[in-house]
């Protein structure tokens, strides 16, 4: 692991949020680093847009306004201001940038950060690292964001500004193939990097010393689950379709529930469909126990063929039977590891064949091609990757004469 840097993410999401790649990936590194974390901004629109609660959006203003606060001995959490709406434009995009930069130049020598690393998950946020005279530009890129069928999001623009963000990167780290293809244009130094899981909390032997939570316990018949944000990239047809025909399996989800959830109300209308809540991430592996097999039900659109569920390899190393639709980044483990379901028939015939013929060997070999899929393993192979790029602090520093304004 890289040890002894400062390093500034700026992510897509909030440090308090569900743990996805951006806290996992930080979580470890402040180990050795010492990590200040941006959250991402909202705006007069995100009352509007579905994505949060009008109660989300106000706390993250009061977080605001409450200022940087130092969530462990080496990560502190920072809470732009609000930004302009309308972020597609380019102006506002740009007035946006100049309002960030000054934050963030501001909160991050406050906390004693110096030519930082920068590690950029957000593509519609380019230029932000010239804030910080970074000593690695780094942009990370986990979804193909320009294809998320929201009515706010400018698809073409947000490719603009991605491309911004490649462009201005030292190095771009990808976690889908599909996403590396579409990239290597634009920046050189793009590399292909999966997701991780926390495999070690969903060993045998971990598992054996997790009751099944008392919710799940107690359905009746195959518990057939999913883990995760359940919003629009779920394929609810495809949940109602498998919980018409089997009316003795029950269909857990677990995971916060958000607005744009489709067909919401005839799911939990099923009464198989059970919807648990969201769990804290200790928590997942006992529920992920207590499941006879494990599902990726997502819709197919440009937006699902370019992810990386994180669930995947938490399946595998649970040793559960796991059964996917055909997203683009899910070929490649077709077989052994999981099936693949390219109607909502093969995908229930699939289910069914996937508990009727699992074996304890077959839950081994998943648990053993998980073992390389660890957070920490993946940490290690980013560090080996960028640590030669990092430049020396000294090597950094402001020209002289240049003012705090010019600096930030």
């Amino acid at each position: 692991m890289i040890t002894g840097h400062d390093i500034v993410c700026a992510s897509f999401g909030n440090w308090d949020d569900a743990m996805e790649t951006p806290q996992q990936l930080m979580t470890r590194l402040a180990a050795h680093n010492r990590i200040f974390f941006v959250n991402q901004p909202v705006s007069p629109l995100s009352f509007a847009s579905g994505m949060m609660t009008r109660r989300a959006v106000m706390s993250r203003i009061a977080a605001w306004r409450r200022g940087t606060r130092q969530v462990s001995p080496n990560i502190w959490v920072g809470q732009p201001p609000p930004i302009l709406p309308k972020r597609s434009n380019r102006l506002v995009n740009v007035l946006n940038g100049a309002l960030l930069r000054r934050w963030l130049a501001r909160e991050t020598r406050a906390a004693g950060f110096e030519s930082p690393i920068y590690w950029n998950f957000q593509p519609w946020l380019p230029n932000l690292g010239r804030a910080l005279k970074p000593s690695l530009s780094l942009y990370y890129c986990v979804d193909d964001f320009a294809s998320a069928p929201y009515w706010w999001n400018s698809g073409g623009a947000v490719r603009a500004r991605e491309a911004e963000c490649c462009r201005e990167a030292d190095v771009v780290i990808c976690t889908g193939r599909q996403l590396v293809d579409g990239r290597r244009g634009i920046n050189p130094n793009v590399h292909f990097m999966a997701e991780g899981a926390d495999v070690e909390a969903f060993t045998v032997e971990a598992l054996s010393s997790n009751p099944a939570p008392d919710d799940i316990a107690r359905l009746p018949g195959k518990v057939v689950g999913y883990a995760g944000a359940i919003n629009w990239r779920i394929d609810s047809d495809l949940i109602l379709y498998m919980a018409e025909r089997q009316p003795d399996w029950s269909f857990a989800l677990v995971g916060p529930v958000r607005p744009d959830l489709a067909q919401e109300e005839r799911l939990r209308a099923m009464p198989n469909v059970h919807f648990l809540g969201n769990k804290p991430p200790s928590e997942l592996p006992a529920y992920c126990k207590a499941m006879d097999a494990c599902l990726l039900p997502y819709v197919l659109n440009e937006y699902t063929h370019h992810i990386f569920p994180l669930k995947l390899y938490e399946y595998m190393a649970a040793g559960k039977p796991i059964v996917s639709t055909d997203m683009a980044e899910m070929r490649a483990y077709e077989g052994d590891e999981m099936a693949i379901g390219r109607s909502n028939e093969e995908f229930h015939r699939k289910l069914v064949l996937a508990m009727a013929e699992d074996t304890p060997a077959r839950a081994a070999a998943r648990r053993q091609s998980a073992r390389n899929e660890s957070w920490d393993h993946r940490v290690e192979q980013i560090s080996e990757l960028i640590a030669p790029m990092v430049r020396p602090r000294a090597g950094r520093a402001a020209a002289p004469g240049a003012t705090q304004r010019e600096s930030a």
